[in-house]
């Protein structure tokens, strides 16, 4: 059993030292309270301290805590309106065992930020106490008051948080009615903390690079998503929105996907989106409510039906209904079998049967594509026979995925992309993009997972009803082929001379589409789901905002080659950039260290701006871009993302 010490003064109601004893002895602390510690024999708390029959001792020299602290053997302390300095022998002797509750939002970096529940900027309240914290979120007209519950640091007012409580602040409040109301929510936050340090079980990862997890109100949902990317982080941010929901669990998750919510948000490093038996034990070790399987291997290894086995609820295709993505050859015959418009196709099994059909047709131009998944990558464009060749040689590159390849015809026209939610019955279209697959400006150089992307791209207003006919086909198509399709699918485009044509289908959100559609959605992210799984889709109307939005990614360079050179250096200037007005950022491949966010993947993160229009996404997208940059080297992205909405406009 854990060894709780407190340390209290004659500063403050004594209402959090109350709930904690409360907390103790209801055993949601699962911990003893050792001793109550005091600067003064007036100290307010003492008489409760009695009252509960608790050790108590008086300690009047800060020099002196330290000794008394050793011999109590305590494994944490918790600061109850204590006002002596505490001094650095004490920090360092116990260091992350400290707790303080500061009446204010305090970020996760010194150079950080904390938003509100409406998204507006929290208040670090540094240096300012009791009163006068509450005063000053009255000051600033801000539209929410909030504290954090952190470990103590050096660093005054700072230090790793634990968990934060927001209360909105009403039209003709006082501190004192104010406080009233936040120190309710104080109160139950250090319970919640607490229970959550000392509680026997140990999660089974450490979340956030090892900082500890806040507590979530028994009702609410705990949600885990399987996802390590932009997508993922923007399903984080989507989820959190939702009031039913608590914690966020992502697997592998990465190191920004805290930055965008106050919620708690756990990641697993260390596993794969297709280590089915640990997601397995996570979701029954963590009381998993919802699973929402958002990556392509996942599917394809057949992550949601296992899932389903073990009676866990899950959002996304079952593996069959996954092979409209991961076996890009039965999808081109499962399209040409429903009537689903897709170019002229022929699939092959061995290199010398692709050359040889090459060489029958020299003047042809060729899309050369794997069948299996190759991380977005694996279609590379042959305008001759010479270049036709050696793509089908570079099949080899993708290994399994590349041991059945297509040749598709290359059609000339502008690219798109649909999203629709969909319950195996019912669908509902929720949005559209325009991905930029190539790494370099003039959509040169090679394919890539996407540099960038917007959405509602103006070439989608006459070409609608095309789109809703052929999901409707496919979904219709997958039902009779008994595989019904539950979750996002995703429609990869072509329009050549007004008609759609369908480049590829995808058993997830796209990324980084996902990052400009999700944004838009304003239903509850929670019950869009929940209908999914109940096959009631058509019981709820989705609603979307006509917002337009941009994605850039900032990558290493060298990508989507050899990016090692770049690995590990900082990035900096995230914190200025996220705080410019309308700018969202959803890290990829990053990760934190001693507070510092280091290049950890080719795509490192997707900056997104909202305006009325192209034109004002667009000039706010490259502000806060030009803010970022990574240590001793440059950061890569696309200068011209957007340009055929904007040549569009200019005409």
């Amino acid at each position: 059993m854990c060894r709780l010490a407190v340390l209290i003064s004659n500063k403050g109601t004594g209402t959090n030292f109350q709930a904690i004893i409360d907390g103790v002895e209801s055993g949601k602390i699962q911990a003893d309270l050792v001793a109550v510690i005091a600067d003064t024999s007036e100290a307010l708390g003492l008489e409760r301290a009695r009252k509960h029959k608790l050790p108590v001792k008086i300690v009047p020299e800060k020099e002196e805590l330290l000794e008394v602290l050793k011999k109590l053997n305590v494994g944490y302390i918790c600061l109850a309106g204590w006002k002596q300095i505490i001094v650095s022998e004490v920090i360092d002797t116990f260091p992350d065992k400290i707790l303080n509750l500061h009446p204010g939002l305090i970020p996760d970096s010194l150079e950080g930020i904390v938003r509100n529940p409406d998204k507006s900027l929290g208040l670090w309240n540094k240096g300012k106490l009791a009163d006068l914290a509450i005063q000053n979120f009255l000051d600033n007209k801000s539209s929410y008051a909030g504290s954090s519950v952190h470990f103590l640091t050096h660093e005054f007012d700072f230090g790793p948080v634990l968990g934060r409580c927001f209360e909105k602040i009403r039209k003709g409040d006082t501190v004192e009615s104010l406080y009233k109301r936040l120190k309710v929510k104080e109160n139950k936050l250090y319970v919640e903390v607490l229970a959550k340090l000392t509680r026997s079980v140990i999660l089974s990862a450490p979340p956030r690079s090892g900082k500890y997890p806040w507590g979530e109100a028994k009702d609410l949902k705990t949600i885990l998503i399987i996802d390590g990317g932009g997508r993922g982080a923007a399903l984080v941010d989507k989820y959190a929105q939702s009031p039913k929901v608590g914690k966020i669990l992502a697997v592998p998750g990465n190191d920004l996907m805290q930055i965008n919510t106050q919620k708690q948000v756990i990641t697993y490093p260390h596993l794969k989106t297709t280590s089915v038996k640990e997601i397995i034990e996570i979701c029954q070790k963590e009381k998993v409510d919802l699973v929402d399987v958002a990556q392509d291997n996942a599917v394809a290894v057949g992550l949601v039906d296992e899932l389903l086995k073990k009676k866990i609820t899950v959002v996304g295709p079952t593996k069959k209904a996954g092979q409209i993505e991961w076996d890009k050859a039965w999808a081109r015959k499962f399209m040409q079998k429903y009537q689903v418009p897709n170019p002229k196709y022929q699939i092959f099994k061995s290199e010398k049967a692709g050359i040889e059909f090459a060489k029958k047709n020299p003047n042809n131009k060729w899309f050369v594509k794997a069948a299996g998944l190759a991380e977005g990558k694996g279609v590379i464009p042959a305008a001759n026979l010479d270049e036709t060749t050696a793509a089908i040689k570079e099949m080899e590159r993708f290994g399994l995925a590349g041991k059945t390849y297509l040749l598709e015809e290359w059609l000339m026209g502008e690219e798109f992309s649909a999203f629709a939610v969909c319950d195996g019955d019912n669908f509902q279209i929720v949005g559209y993009a325009q991905d930029h697959k190539r790494v370099n400006d003039g959509d040169k150089g090679p394919n890539t997972g996407g540099m960038g992307c917007v959405s509602n791209p103006m070439v989608i207003s006459k070409i609608k009803d095309q789109i809703s006919k052929i999901f409707k086909k496919t979904i219709n198509g997958l039902k009779k082929e008994n595989r019904f399709y539950e979750g996002v699918l995703y429609l990869g485009g072509i329009v050549v001379d007004g008609k759609v044509f369908i480049i590829e289908f995808n058993a997830r959100w796209g990324d980084p589409e996902a990052e400009v559609i999700l944004p838009s959605i304003q239903t509850d992210y929670l019950d869009i789901a929940e209908k999914v799984v109940q096959t009631k889709l058509d019981k709820l109307k989705i609603k979307v905002d006509t917002k337009i939005r941009i994605s850039i990614a900032g990558a290493a360079k060298g990508y989507p080659g050899d990016y090692s050179k770049v690995r590990d250096k900082q990035i900096l200037g995230l914190d200025k950039a996220i705080k410019q007005e309308g700018i969202t950022i959803y890290g990829a491949g990053i990760k934190k260290s001693n507070n510092k966010y280091l290049v950890n993947g080719g795509r490192i993160f997707h900056l997104v701006a909202e305006g009325k229009d192209i034109l004002e996404a667009r000039e706010k997208a490259y502000q806060a871009m030009r803010l970022i940059n990574i240590k001793g080297d440059n950061l890569h992205y696309r200068k011209d993302i957007g340009w055929r909405d904007i040549e569009r406009v200019k005409s």
